[in-house]
């Protein structure tokens, strides 16, 4: 006999399944982050080792870590499991990777300095920004011109990490492509540089009243993201 307080019914067993599915870190999207993760000291040892073909290596690395970050949430709306574990893995993982690399990309000379402390900056704020979002139980997605910032990242990293290579007396050492590289990749993460600094404007003007202590807006009345 079940007890006069028990709860039955569907209701009760949707609840206790997406109970279950929350608590899982072992789901394929936050086992993608972790590899994110477990990927970037591989990425970093393959920078700062200067033998030919380990920036070439570290690129290949780096860009099966990124292409991980685009399925990881396109994996977990269809299947039906984003969680907030999930939200903090993949946020999490994007920037443990980003800032490790470039931290290694400064110190070989790749990176000026002044670019990956701009950019990096730019994700402590934004991360502090949501992090008091989250206290207030609002959720701010990415705005276009964070994704666009997190795409010439990307590309501007993994560029670079190809000129690398060439310096290093790697396979693409003395190609017709070498100078080119190196200029485009500067570029691009100028252009990233330049991103995260309008993007982080917009997320503060947005996050302004929040920031000042007003109190959060209702759903339906929150500014698309």
């Amino acid at each position: 006999m079940r007890s006069a307080g028990a709860s039955t019914g569907p209701d009760a067993r949707t609840r206790a399944r997406t109970d279950a599915r929350e608590a899982r870190i072992t789901t394929l999207p936050n086992l993608l982050g972790l590899a994110r993760i477990a990927l970037t000291p591989v990425v970093m040892a393959l920078i700062l080792l200067p033998f030919p073909g380990g920036a070439l290596l570290a690129a290949g690395v780096f860009a099966i870590a990124a292409v991980t970050d685009v399925l990881d949430g396109r994996i977990a709306r269809a299947r039906g499991q984003v969680t907030s574990l999930g939200v903090f893995m993949d946020l999490t993982a994007d920037k443990v990777l980003v800032a490790g690399v470039m931290i290694a990309m400064v110190e070989v000379g790749l990176l000026p300095s002044w670019i990956a402390a701009t950019i990096l900056g730019r994700e402590l704020v934004i991360g502090g920004i949501r992090q008091l979002a989250a206290s207030e139980s609002v959720v701010i997605a990415a705005r276009a011109l964070g994704k666009a910032k997190t795409l010439a990242t990307l590309l501007g990293v993994f560029v670079l990490l190809l000129t690398r290579d060439a310096q290093t007396a790697g396979p693409l050492a003395g190609s017709r492509a070498q100078g080119l590289l190196g200029t485009a990749g500067f570029w691009l993460m100028v252009a990233a540089t330049a991103l995260a600094i309008v993007s982080a404007v917009d997320y503060l003007r947005g996050s302004l009243p929040m920031l000042l202590g007003a109190a959060p807006p209702a759903p339906d009345e929150r500014p698309p993201t």
